[in-house]
C-alpha cells in the first residue's frame, strides 16, 4: 500500500530528525532520505519466515482496521525485506521488526524485546527470536497488543515534536486564557469561534491528487461541563453531551445543518490515564445533519479538580479525497497535547 503524497513534507521533516544518529558500535548515519513513511514498518526476515507462520501473525496485528474510519484502512504498512538487504541505508528507519529463527543458546526460549534508538533517533526497533516458527509466532500473538500500541504511541508522538517544531504560540496562550488548558497546536490554525464555553479552532490544508487541489480540514473543540457524578465519564453520557454542544456551536453548510455523531457506525470507547489522572477516549464518526459531509473523530475527556469539571478537547479530520488514518494520528497527537495551562508571570 501505497503511502500519502500529501505527508512527503512530514516524512522529510522526520529525515532531519533522524538525520544523525549513533549505533551501537559507533557509527553514525545522515540517510535522511531512507527513513521511511509514516505508518510503515519494515520487517527484515527470510522470506519463508515471512511467508510462514509468524509472517501471518504480524499481518494478523498490523493489518487490522485502524479504528472508526470511514472506509479500511490497516494500523499500519508491512514492508517486507530480506536480511541481505537490510543495509545501513535501510538500519535508520523508523519502525524496524527483526524475526530470526535459529538453533542457538539465545533462541532456545522464545523471545520478543521492543527496543528504542537503535539505529536512529526516535526508532522503534523490535527483535523477535525463536527455534520454531510456530513458536516464534505464538511469542508475537503474546504480545500483540503491546507492540501495536507501540509502534502506535511513537508515531503520535513524532507528530506531536513535529508540531511543536512551529506551534502557535499566539493561538496557544490565548486559548490558555480562555480555557485553562494548553494544546500544542500548528502555526497555520486560525480561530473559529470563541465563546465563554466554548473554543474551536480551525486548520484549513489544500492538497495535490489526480493533478487536482483538494480541500483538507481538521478542527478542534474545547468544552467544559460540571462534573457531579462519574456516570458523565460513561459513552452514552459523552455522546449525550457531545450531540448537545456540537449542534448548538457547530453548523453546517447550509441552513439548518450541524455537525453530529454518526450512529450507523459505533463508536469506540476507552478508559485512560492522562497526565496522571482518569480520563475516557472516544473514536467515531461525525457527520452533518442537513448535508452530506462526514469523517472521523477523536475525543478526549478529563477531570479538572482545579474548577470540578469535565474538560473535553476533541479533533476531527474531513478529507474525502484521501486516506484518513495519518490525518487521525496527527489530530491523536494535538488533542493528547493536553496540559493544564499555567499563566506567565506578569513583568514586574
Amino acid at each position: 500500500m501505497q503511502t500519502q503524497a500529501n505527508y512527503s513534507c512530514i516524512v522529510f521533516a522526520l529525515g532531519l530528525l533522524f538525520a544523525s544518529c549513533g549505533s551501537q558500535d559507533g557509527a553514525r548515519s545522515a540517510l535522511t532520505g531512507k527513513v521511511g513513511a509514516a505508518g510503515e514498518i519494515v520487517v527484515v526476515c527470510d522470506e519463508g519466515v515471512w511467508n510462514g507462520a509468524p509472517g501471518d501473525t504480524l499481518r494478523a496485528i498490523f493489518r487490522q482496521s485502524f479504528p472508526v474510519l470511514p472506509q479500511y484502512e490497516p494500523w499500519f504498512d508491512l514492508l517486507h525485506l530480506d536480511p541481505e538487504s537490510f543495509d545501513r541505508f535501510w538500519k535508520p528507519h523508523r519502525n524496524i521488526i527483526v524475526l530470526e529463527l535459529a538453533d542457538r543458546v539465545d533462541t532456545q526460549i522464545p523471545e520478543v524485546k521492543i527496543l528504542k534508538e537503535k539505529y536512529a533517533r526516535e526508532q522503534l526497533y523490535v527483535v523477535g527470536k525463536a527455534r520454531e516458527p510456530a513458536a516464534l509466532a505464538e511469542a508475537l500473538y503474546a504480545r500483540s497488543a503491546e507492540l501495536l500500541s507501540a509502534f502506535h504511541h511513537i508515531e503520535v508522538e513524532r507528530y506531536r515534536g513535529l508540531i511543536a517544531l512551529s506551534a502557535n504560540e499566539v493561538i496557544r496562550d490565548e486559548l490558555g486564557q480562555r480555557s485553562g488548558l494548553e494544546l500544542t497546536l500548528p502555526r497555520d490554525v486560525r480561530w473559529a469561534k470563541k465563546l465563554p464555553d466554548f473554543q474551536w479552532v480551525d486548520r484549513q490544508l489544500t492538497r495535490m491528487k489526480g493533478g487536482d487541489n483538494h480541500d483538507v480540514q481538521q478542527g478542534f473543540f474545547v468544552y467544559r461541563e460540571p462534573y457531579t457524578s462519574e456516570e458523565q465519564f460513561s459513552i452514552q453520557s459523552r455522546l449525550r453531551k457531545r450531540n448537545e454542544v456540537l449542534k448548538n456551536h457547530v453548523p453546517g453548510p447550509t441552513p439548518r445543518s450541524y455537525m453530529t455523531t454518526e450512529m450507523r457506525y459505533t463508536p469506540s470507547y476507552e478508559e485512560v490515564v492522562h497526565n496522571g489522572g482518569f480520563a475516557s477516549v472516544l473514536r467515531g464518526l461525525w457527520r452533518i445533519e442537513g448535508d452530506y459531509m462526514g469523517g472521523p473523530f477523536y475525543s478526549l475527556t478529563v477531570y479538572d479538580e482545579r474548577s470540578a469539571e469535565l474538560v473535553t478537547v476533541e479533533g476531527y479530520a474531513y478529507a474525502p479525497f484521501f486516506d484518513k488514518r495519518e490525518y487521525m494520528r496527527e489530530v491523536e497527537a494535538i488533542v493528547r497535547s493536553l496540559v493544564w495551562y499555567d499563566a506567565p508571570n506578569p513583568m514586574p
